[in-house]
């Protein structure tokens, strides 16, 4: 098994339960983990099971659509990942809204979503 690592993606959305949220927007940080199984002893262009770029574009474009819930947007992508990569095995994803509307709260709040393929 080798782990693939999408860290520190940003991004500028509109999630968020209150009102002001979806007129201000915010800035969020997405990580991700992507654990693949069942490779060749030796990774080459032909045998890569997991497209970078096309991970990075299920993030951008599940990013764009406003949420209330961070928890939905992890659950979301990381239910994507697993249709779009069928050697994927499991999959951790963290959203972390960076700037709160919560007065006098310094500091990130964020979740974090582990997921295993059924086998």
């Amino acid at each position: 098994m080798y782990s693939i690592h999408l860290q520190e993606l940003r991004f500028f959305c509109f999630h968020g339960l209150y009102p002001e949220e979806s007129k201000l927007g915010n800035e969020f940080e997405v990580n991700v983990t992507i654990r693949v199984g069942n490779h060749p002893k030796n990774i080459d262009i032909s045998t890569l099971q997991v497209d970078y770029s096309k991970a990075f574009q299920i993030i951008e474009a599940r990013m764009k659509i406003a949420t209330p819930l961070l928890e939905t947007l992890a659950t979301d992508i990381a239910n994507e990942m697993l249709q779009s990569f069928p050697s994927v095995e499991s999959i951790s994803i963290s959203i972390y809204k960076l700037h709160p509307p919560i007065p006098g709260y310094i500091g990130k709040v964020g979740v974090e979503f582990d997921i295993a393929r059924d086998k």
